[in-house]
């Protein structure tokens, strides 16, 4: 019960750190659209305390130690990047010791698969018999394996651009640090099936990315107000500015002048950003060009920091945990 009571302090502490650092990070993108690796690797501090403090009070066993190790070594190239062989051949202890803590944390791995698999089969075969430790001990290790599992597919998103910016992964993946399993947070998945529930970071992805669905209504509304309905096929994601302000903001142009077939030159305007388009690389002298041609306003779309939906996301997460689970609840299913 002492445990359990300690455990929920940390869950706490973990929703505090969550929300401080990724507070100060929206804030940082939205204004310089720009995070940098120093910020993540201060709040990457406390977040490995934290950890380390639940792995303490849960008694962890050294397979679960050192799986966990190898999911924060993996999480650590992200900031720091991979040990180098040219570099330790060439004598750089730095590479050298990050490599040995690589092949140590992967030997954990392993001692973990072999001590602790046995939990997946008491699951696979109900006949088989553990004992309430060792089942304890390897759904603890198995916790430690779905967060490795969660750190690599950030990591895959951003290299398919699923995930466009470098620090949007680098977000999730603390964010995964940061929350690692269900385990011990007051959040209301924590007392619903394990099977219903997402990994607490996809969790909060799939928050934020359900925040994007509110933009269209926020779009409409701002362009019913500025008279610029019209054009229904660009007023529900996209807005009107003067032409001189285009430049002071942090938005995409989606006009340019075009020649057409019959040698004509009117306005192109697109439904999204064209990448390598004039619009993009020389906005001032399209710009120049819709002046020439009288507009006083463009079309544009704002270039939405996606830490600015992260952020307000954990808001739901907390009040009602995994969206997978609670949809599932309002339907009855679970």
């Amino acid at each position: 019960m002492v445990t359990e009571g300690l455990l929920e302090y940390v869950g706490w502490a973990r929703i505090l750190l969550l929300a401080l650092c990724f507070g100060g990070a929206a804030w940082l993108d939205y204004k310089f659209r720009k995070v940098s690796n120093d910020w993540w690797d201060f709040w990457a501090r406390p977040t490995l305390v934290l950890l380390g403090l639940e792995l303490y009070l849960l008694e962890a066993d050294l397979a679960v130690w050192l799986t966990a190790s190898a999911a924060v070594a993996f999480a650590s190239t992200a900031l720091y990047g991979r040990p180098s062989l040219t570099d330790i051949k060439a004598g750089s202890r730095v590479d050298l010791i990050v490599s040995i803590w690589y092949l140590v944390s992967a030997v954990g791995l392993v001692m973990g698969a072999m001590s602790h698999g046995q939990v997946l089969l008491e699951y696979l075969e109900p006949t088989t018999t553990l004992d309430a430790e060792a089942k304890r001990m390897g759904l603890l290790w198995g916790r430690m394996v779905v967060l490795l599992a969660v750190l690599f597919f950030f990591e895959m998103a951003w290299r398919f651009r699923l995930l466009h910016g470098g620090a949007d992964a680098k977000a999730m993946m603390l964010a995964a640090l940061i929350i690692p399993s269900w385990y011990g947070m007051p959040f209301p998945t924590h007392s619903t099936p394990i099977p219903t529930a997402m990994p607490p970071a996809l969790s909060l992805m799939i928050w934020a990315g359900l925040a994007f669905l509110l933009l269209p209504i926020i779009m409409l509304a701002r362009n019913i107000k500025a008279g610029d309905a019209g054009n229904l096929k660009m007023a529900w994601h996209s807005f009107r500015i003067r032409l001189e302000d285009i430049p002071n903001n942090q938005v995409w142009l989606l006009e340019q002048m075009v020649d057409t077939a019959d040698g004509e030159r009117r306005i192109e305007i697109s439904m999204r950003p064209m990448r390598g388009s004039r619009s993009e690389t020389d906005v001032e002298a399209v710009l120049a060009e819709l002046a020439e041609a009288g507009s006083e306003k463009a079309w544009v779309t704002a270039k939405y920091p996606f830490l600015l939906f992260v952020f307000p996301a954990i808001i739901p997460l907390v009040i009602w945990g995994d969206p997978v689970s609670t949809i599932l609840a309002c339907f009855g299913l679970i």
